[in-house]
């Protein structure tokens, strides 16, 4: 079997690295203290969420791990939140809150004078947010009960800002009286809107959590992984491992992605050859190409001037920009605080431009004229 998992979160004794992220969390949390942890997607957030929940639950605490992807309503935050007790106490508190859920309020509103299901909630009904503050309620009461502490993760927090104006003032109603009975860690892919959550002075959450920041992966350690993931299956990665590494460049799903092709040209017994990693390397950039030509296509003209400069990396931004059609500096500006925003490029002082784009593949995509393709 094929040892490089690409298409979901990978279990935490497979993350490669990530311990320094993962004893921060951790430390803060121990110290009563919150995190807000943003990274793009596929980037090893959920992964690493979950190594803490994991980490926590080993010293002692309750975790509970809660995804808002995709949230409308308080409703649907509410109904969250209540499944993610659900399915992750264990033990006496597993028994303890099937007893509590049995009290408390569906999360529903009314409308035409009949219950609606809150997944087709419209409208911003003070209705809503009794059931919401009871879920948010469930570690302080736990903690009452029974003395253990909970370690609470709520990931792509930002979807909160799609509920209902001021969604955050809701949360931080209850849980800012929540002590030593819970410690938060608030994560998001959406940069921009993460940043308004918990920089913004006007919102709820400014200043309440510590950033912890997840850099790209190690060489080293990437190569280690790979060599013995390979050596492990009775294969060499032999002279592939180098132009894996460079293309690569640290970002983990993709490093897992090509990894993967790599183990699937290989044959038992035998070493990946530069050829091997050719020929894998395009079936991955070939199979990639839709969702890369979704994002180019998804920027408006001068995001993409800008995102192809900063693709080039090797000259000064501005003039970088103009050699891509791109002309005013406040253009460009604009362009790449939008490019941030979306998560598509981070600061890199290391490169001309002093950005780089997140996805290496969507860089090497750019770089070898295959958006005009």
């Amino acid at each position: 079997m094929n040892p490089f998992r690409y298409s979901e979160p990978v279990p935490p004794a497979e993350m490669i690295d990530r311990e320094a992220e993962a004893g921060l969390l951790i430390e803060r949390a121990e110290g009563g203290n919150n995190s807000r942890l943003i990274a793009p997607r596929r980037y090893g957030k959920t992964s690493l969420l979950r190594r803490a929940a994991a980490d926590a639950r080993s010293n002692g605490w309750a975790a509970v791990y809660v995804d808002f992807f995709g949230v409308l309503t308080l409703g649907d935050v509410a109904q969250r939140i209540e499944q993610a007790y659900t399915e992750q106490l264990e033990g006496g508190l597993r028994s303890w809150f099937a007893g509590a859920r049995r009290m408390m309020m569906t999360p529903t509103v009314r409308a035409g004078g009949g219950p609606v299901p809150a997944s087709i909630e419209v409208s911003a009904d003070p209705q809503a947010e009794p059931p919401l503050l009871e879920r948010l309620a469930l570690p302080r009461r736990l903690h009452e009960r029974h003395g253990t502490r909970t370690l609470v993760i709520f990931d792509e927090f930002q979807d909160l800002l799609a509920t209902r104006q001021r969604a955050d003032a809701v949360f931080r109603s209850e849980i800012q009286h929540h002590g030593d009975a819970a410690s938060y860690v608030f994560a998001g892919s959406q940069v921009g809107m993460m940043r308004e959550l918990f920089s913004d002075r006007r919102r709820a959450f400014y200043g309440q959590a510590g950033p912890v920041l997840l850099p790209p992966l190690p060489p080293e350690d990437v190569a280690e992984d790979v060599s013995r993931r390979f050596e492990a299956t009775g294969r060499d990665v032999g002279g592939a491992l180098d132009p894996l590494l460079a293309l690569a460049a640290g970002h983990p799903q993709r490093t897992m992605l090509l990894a993967h092709a790599l183990w699937e040209l290989t044959e038992p017994g035998t070493a990946a050859s530069t050829e091997t990693w050719l020929d894998a390397s395009d079936q991955v950039m070939r199979d990639s190409k839709d969702e890369l030509r979704a994002v180019w296509s998804g920027l408006p003209a001068g995001q993409r001037r800008t995102l192809a400069a900063i693709a080039d990396g090797d000259k000064p931004l501005y003039a970088a920009s103009r050699s891509h059609g791109g002309s005013r500096g406040g253009a460009v500006k604009a362009a790449t605080a939008a490019l941030e925003d979306r998560g598509e490029i981070v600061p890199d002082d290391a490169t001309g431009t002093g950005y780089r784009l997140v996805d290496p593949l969507l860089r090497a995509w750019v770089r070898e004229g295959r958006a005009g393709d």
